[in-house]
C-alpha cells in the first residue's frame, strides 16, 4: 500500500512492524522479502511516488552538503529522494565482489570482511534471482556468448577479463511500484523524512519523522532498519546523538572509512583498426541481456606489487550529431513521448541514416553496438579505496530545508590509488602494443600528481561509513547488521561494506538486504513460537 503523508496521517506506533528507512535497492528488497515472509513492514520514503510528476526527485532541498576536500558528486547528483531511491538514477550494472576483496590483505590497511565468500554465496544467488540477473558469472567464460568476438590475449600475470551485467529494468521504484502498492504486508509512507532515531536503555524506541508541512511527529517502533544510503545512514546516526557522533558501542566509527570508486582517464588509445576494441569493449547484447566487458587487475599483480583492486574500460567517443539525435529519438520512443524539437531532431538524425542502419543491423544480428569510427578512444580506470578513517562523513554547519545539519564529506585520494592506476595503465598499454591492437599516449595524470587529482571524479558509489565488524572496537554494526549495543536497530546498504573492491555495489547491497530479511523474519518466528 502507498500512503502519501501530504494527505494522510503518520501512525503513532508501528506495533509489530519492522520500520525500514529508505526505499532504494536495500529498502525495497528488504521490505518485500519481509512482507512475503509474513512480517508487517512500514517502508519510509523521504520523497514521493515515482509515478507522481510532482515527486521530490533528487531532493535538492534535503540532499547536498559540503565537500571539504576533493569535489564529491555522491552528495547531490548521486542521490535521489523518491520511491526507488538512487536506483532511479542507476544504469543497472551488476557484479559480485571478488574473493580477494573480502579477505584481509597485508598491503591494504583495515581490509577484510568478517564474512567469508562462502557465507555470501547463497545470498548472491538469491540477489541475482531477485534482480533478474542471469547468474552466469562475471569472468572470461561470458565471452562464449559472443563466439564471433574472440577475447584479446591479456597477460594473465597482470590482467584478466571481467564483465558487468545490466539489469533489464534498473529503476527499482518503477519496477516494483505496483507490487508495493498492492502488498498486504508492506505499507510505503511517502514524504516521510526521518530526523532521528530514538533509543531507550540500549534498545530502539522509535523515530522522529518530519512531515511535508515541516511538523515533527514520533513513530514508536521496536525494530528499525536504516537503508537510506551510505551518506544518509551515517548522517541519521549522527543526528540521533546529542554529541553528533553516532549511536551504539562503536559510535566513534560512524561516518569514517568513506570509500568510493575514483574514476580517472589516464591515456588516449590510438587503435590500428578501431573495430578490434570497439566491437569488444562496448555493451554487448544477447538473448535480451546486456554485458559490459572490462579489463581487471589480476589478484597476482595486486599481491606482488601491493596494489588495490581496479578495472579498466575503453571509452569510445563519437562526434556525430546525427547518431546522438537518433539515440534521443529512440529514448523518447521507448518512453512514449515526443522529444523537444522533434522535427529538428528527425532532420538531424536523417543525416546519419547509413550509420544508424549499420548500427541497427549490428545490434539486432550480432548483439554488438555502434560500428562507426570513434572520434576518440580513452582508457579509463576505476579503482577501489582502502578504508581510511580520515575519509569520512560528518555533520555540517549548513542546514537543510528542515533545519537539520547537512552532510559534510571529506573525500580524498592517496598515493596507492595513483600508483595502482598508473601501473595498470602501463600494463594495458604494453599488451595493446604487444598484440598489435593500438598505440597508447599517456595523459598528464600519469606523471603529474596534481593533474591526477584535478581530473579524478567519484563514481557516486559511497561505502563504508557504518562498517561491519565482529566487535565494536572495529566497526558500527555486527555481522548480523545490528548496531553494536543497540537492540532492534540495524543498518543495511553500502555503508556496512568494510571494503568495496571496484565492483558496482548494488548486487552486494541486495544480497545483504535479503540476508538481513531472513534474520529479522527468524526473530519474529522465534518470538511467535
Amino acid at each position: 500500500m502507498l500512503t502519501d503523508l501530504r494527505t494522510a496521517s503518520l501512525p503513532a506506533d508501528a506495533g509489530d512492524a519492522v520500520v525500514v528507512v529508505g526505499s532504494g535497492a536495500a529498502g525495497i528488497a528488504l521490505a518485500l522479502a519481509l512482507g512475503d515472509a509474513g512480517r508487517r513492514v512500514l517502508l519510509l520514503e523521504s520523497g514521493g511516488d515515482v509515478a507522481d510528476p510532482t515527486a521530490l526527485g533528487r531532493g535538492e532541498a534535503l540532499n547536498g552538503g559540503v565537500a571539504d576536500a576533493l569535489p564529491y558528486e555522491g552528495l547531490d547528483v548521486g542521490r535521489a529522494r523518491v520511491l526507488g531511491g538512487t536506483t532511479q538514477l542507476w544504469h543497472g550494472q551488476c557484479m559480485r565482489l571478488h574473493d580477494l576483496d573480502l579477505r584481509p590483505r597485508s598491503w591494504v590497511a583495515r581490509s577484510g570482511w568478517p564474512l567469508r565468500p562462502a557465507e555470501l554465496e547463497p545470498w548472491y544467488v538469491r540477489a541475482e534471482r531477485w534482480l533478474d540477473v542471469s547468474g552466469e558469472g562475471y569472468g572470461e567464460a561470458r565471452w562464449a556468448e559472443h563466439p564471433h568476438l574472440p577475447p584479446l590475449g591479456w597477460d594473465p600475470s597482470h590482467l584478466l577479463h571481467d564483465f558487468t551485467e545490466y539489469l533489464r529494468q534498473p529503476h527499482l521504484g518503477t519496477e516494483h511500484r505496483d507490487r508495493l502498492a498492492g502488498h498486504q504486508g508492506v505499507e510505503v509512507l511517502l514524504h516521510a523524512t526521518v530526523a532521528r532515531i530514538r533509543t531507550e536503555g540500549g534498545a530502539t524506541a522509535g523515530l522522529e519523522v518530519v512531515l511535508p508541512d515541516g511538523t515533527r511527529r514520533d513513530l514508536a517502533a521496536a525494530e528499525v532498519v536504516l537503508a537510506a544510503g551510505t551518506i544518509e545512514n551515517a548522517r541519521l546516526l549522527q543526528l540521533s546523538d546529542p554529541d553528533g557522533v553516532g549511536l551504539g558501542d562503536g559510535r566513534e566509527h560512524t561516518g569514517r572509512y568513506l570509500q568510493d570508486h575514483p574514476i580517472i582517464r589516464t591515456a588516449e588509445v590510438l587503435p590500428h583498426d578501431f573495430h578490434v576494441l570497439q566491437d569488444r569493449y562496448v555493451v554487448l547484447r544477447r538473448g535480451g541481456r546486456r554485458l559490459f566487458p572490462k579489463v581487471r587487475l589480476s589478484p597476482l599483480a595486486q599481491e606482488e606489487h601491493g596494489l588495490l583492486d581496479a578495472t579498466a574500460v575503453f571509452v569510445h567517443e563519437h562526434d556525430s550529431p546525427g547518431l546522438e539525435a537518433s539515440r534521443r529519438l529512440l529514448h523518447a520512443a521507448r518512453e512514449r513521448r515526443l522529444p523537444p524539437r522533434a522535427l529538428r531532431e528527425l532532420a538531424i538524425a536523417a543525416t546519419a541514416a547509413p550509420g544508424v542502419a549499420r548500427t541497427a543491423y549490428r545490434r539486432l544480428a550480432k548483439g554488438m553496438a555502434i560500428g562507426e569510427r570513434p572520434s576518440n578512444v580513452w582508457l579509463q580506470l576505476w579503482v577501489e579505496q582502502a578504508p581510511d578513517p580520515a575519509r569520512r562523513v560528518r555533520l555540517a554547519d549548513e542546514l537543510d530545508a528542515h533545519g537539520l545539519p547537512r552532510a559534510r564529506v571529506t573525500w580524498t585520494c592517496d598515493d596507492l590509488e595513483l600508483e595502482t592506476t598508473r601501473r595498470m595503465t602501463r600494463w594495458v598499454a604494453q599488451d595493446l602494443e604487444r598484440l598489435g591492437v593500438a598505440a597508447v599516449r599517456e595523459l598528464p595524470a600519469m606523471t603529474d600528481d596534481a593533474a591526477w587529482r584535478s581530473t579524478v571524479t567519484d563514481a557516486a558509489h559511497p561505502a563504508g561509513t557504518t562498517a561491519m565488524a565482529e566487535h565494536a572496537a572495529a566497526g558500527v554494526v555486527g555481522t548480523d547488521l545490528e548496531v553494536h549495543g543497540v537492540r532492534g536497530l540495524s543498518v543495511v546498504g553500502g555503508s556496512v561494506f568494510p571494503t568495496s573492491g571496484y565492483a558496482n555495489p548494488t548486487l552486494t547491497i541486495v544480497a545483504l538486504a535479503l540476508r538481513l530479511a531472513e534474520r529479522l523474519g527468524a526473530r519474529e518466528a522465534v518470538a511467535a513460537g
